[in-house]
């Protein structure tokens, strides 16, 4: 199934979750442990919220790590050619540590990708049919690919900018309870998604990136069943 533009999916769905860590879920973690590890980033979304800030200095200095973060997106603007688009986000974040969510979970598209998982995008997170955008972005598994709007237990959210990933009915009550202090949901706000512009790769493009960044090929057994083809 492929989400189109301003096609959001909605949020009441009654069906349980998975509770049990499935080799799935761990997969997904993998993901956002090696996004964090192989490219680690100071974020000043991260820190503004996870900080309390009283001297002026710091305030400063979170301030100067979004200016950055801003000003390589200006020079990084266009996703249409997804493999120009990528090596250049790459060599930014080598060369100046700094990303946010948008970084993060488009190097958890690509690490996704590179391991020949095709059915995931970004989504962005809103709410009221897209009238308030909650200025976050996630990367979007879908393991329904027959159906148009899937039930939130058939889909995984991976969240590299928290350091947490599960089914997204699970992700959903954590980010209106855990992180609300972030999202600022109202009552009976429900979080719906847009999804991205994808990225395809071509096999020559996966090729590259296999070989310039081995820390993105998932080395382990054909039992995780997140990098195996559904």
């Amino acid at each position: 199934m492929k989400l189109s533009y301003n096609i959001y999916l909605p949020h009441n769905d009654k069906q349980p979750s998975f509770n049990a860590k499935s080799s799935i879920l761990k997969d997904a973690d993998w993901v956002c442990r090696s996004v964090n590890k192989n490219f680690p980033v100071l974020s000043n979304t991260w820190l503004n919220y996870n900080l309390h800030i009283k001297h002026a200095n710091k305030i400063n200095s979170i301030s100067s790590i979004g200016e950055k973060i801003h000003n390589a997106r200006c020079n990084n603007n266009s996703e249409l050619v997804p493999v120009n688009f990528l090596k250049k986000l790459l060599e930014q974040i080598r060369n100046d540590k700094v990303g946010n969510c948008y970084e993060k979970s488009t190097i958890a598209e690509l690490i996704l990708k590179v391991n020949s998982v095709k059915n995931c995008d970004r989504i962005n997170l809103v709410t009221n049919d897209g009238k308030k955008n909650l200025n976050h972005t996630v990367l979007l598994v879908n393991f329904d690919k027959q159906n148009y709007y899937p039930s939130l237990h058939k889909l995984l959210i991976i969240d590299p900018w928290c350091g947490d990933s599960g089914y997204a009915d699970t992700m959903l009550k954590k980010y209106a309870n855990m992180f609300n202090d972030f999202f600022k949901l109202k009552k009976g706000e429900s979080i719906q998604f847009v999804k991205r512009h994808s990225l395809y790769l071509s096999d020559e493009d996966i090729k590259f990136f296999r070989k310039n960044y081995p820390e993105l090929v998932f080395k382990s057994s054909d039992k995780h069943k997140l990098f195996t083809e559904f």
